[in-house]
């Protein structure tokens, strides 16, 4: 009897425990796939421990918990760092998603790259701001300056000049 793949069976019987094997196993590792992933979950703190949030494995906020010195900060900071720390909860819990499937389809099978193109781009590893105490002590912060704007054009292709045109009504 020839079989799928170009190969010989001397006992059926024998091909098919083989089979049932090769399944069991493969049913066993999607369980523990599924089991792992449901389990994917990624709570992490900031080294100052200001702020700990927990998200699932898609990456969704499920906690977000902030001490009590967290309301020293200025918000804007605050916000910032919440953000940094979400970031990184949500890479962890993507990079190990990837893992569990990668053990489960293989590196290189459609299953990873599909949820590699559903991740968000990685962001460069970013230097924390310098902390502001400006809003503490209520002193304003100057306003970046601005960015000069490029000259527009006297005229457009018609040759009539817009900027001596009296747009009042009054000509």
């Amino acid at each position: 009897m020839t079989v799928p793949f170009g190969g010989q069976v001397r006992d059926p019987q024998e091909w098919m425990r083989e089979q049932e094997r090769r399944s069991a196993a493969l049913l066993a590792k999607a369980e523990q796939a599924k089991a792992d992933l449901e389990n994917n979950v990624v709570t992490l703190s900031s080294p100052d421990r200001l702020v700990t949030v927990t998200v699932n494995p898609g990456g969704g906020l499920t906690s977000l918990s902030l001490s009590p010195q967290a309301q020293e900060r200025p918000p804007a900071q605050l916000a910032s760092l919440i953000m940094s720390i979400y970031r990184k909860a949500t890479t962890r819990a993507a990079d190990r998603t990837l893992e569990i499937m990668a053990g489960l389809t293989g590196e290189d099978s459609d299953a990873v790259d599909f949820i590699k193109s559903t991740l968000p781009p990685r962001e460069e590893t970013q230097p924390a701001p310098e902390p502001d105490d400006s809003a503490r002590f209520g002193v304003p912060a100057e306003p970046p300056p601005a960015k000069p704007r490029p000259p527009r054009p006297v005229s457009d292709d018609d040759g009539e000049d817009f900027q001596h045109v009296d747009w009042t009504g009054r000509s």
